[in-house]
């Protein structure tokens, strides 16, 4: 939670965006997932920005194959409405990449290049996944409210720390002037 809180507001401070600035000056922001979905081929190569929630990550013998649920991002590339999904992407990485890090429930925002479409089954419904070759990966923990916390049943004007004592002059405690 504070190493989140710390991060937004780095980054709202300094206005940047989780993602180098090399690679986003790079990036096509009119490509959304949904697009690729209807026309891998045509959109082969291009680089996005793409972000969501992990839902499952796997190390296979040659890559790490991470499912993520698509999210909307924020000016900071950072994964906002989860109630907005267009979909679900894969991020394959050609390097060993701990799926302990990557786990399930985080939080990632991707800039990769477009590698086409894979088709798997979503229960027993054929599902195309456009598959992203990551450049850049940042993860991060979910934010989670804050638990409520009931103010105290009386006004704060009642609070006195020097009570039974009326002031600070009449508590024994206090070094006399």
């Amino acid at each position: 939670m504070r190493y989140k809180l710390f991060t937004t507001i780095l980054i709202f401070l300094t206005g940047c965006s989780v993602i180098s600035k090399d690679i986003r000056c790079e990036v096509d922001r009119t490509i959304t997932l949904p697009m690729v979905q209807a026309n891998p081929d045509a959109l082969k190569g291009k680089k996005v920005i793409w972000g969501g929630i992990i839902l499952s990550s796997k190390n296979l013998a040659e890559k790490t194959v991470i499912e993520v649920l698509q999210t909307p991002l924020d000016r900071t590339d950072m994964a906002t409405d989860k109630e907005q999904s267009q979909g679900r992407f894969f991020v394959e990485s050609p390097s060993y990449v701990d799926t302990f890090l990557y786990k399930a429930g985080k939080e990632i925002t991707v800039a990769g290049i477009i590698k086409g479409a894979a088709i798997q089954k979503i229960g027993e419904m054929d599902y195309t996944y456009p598959i992203l070759e990551p450049l850049q990966i940042r993860v991060f923990e979910p934010y989670k409210e804050p638990a409520y916390q009931a103010p105290p049943p009386w006004p704060p004007w009642w609070y006195n720390p020097y009570y039974p004592y009326p002031n600070r002059y009449y508590d024994p405690y206090y070094p006399p002037r």
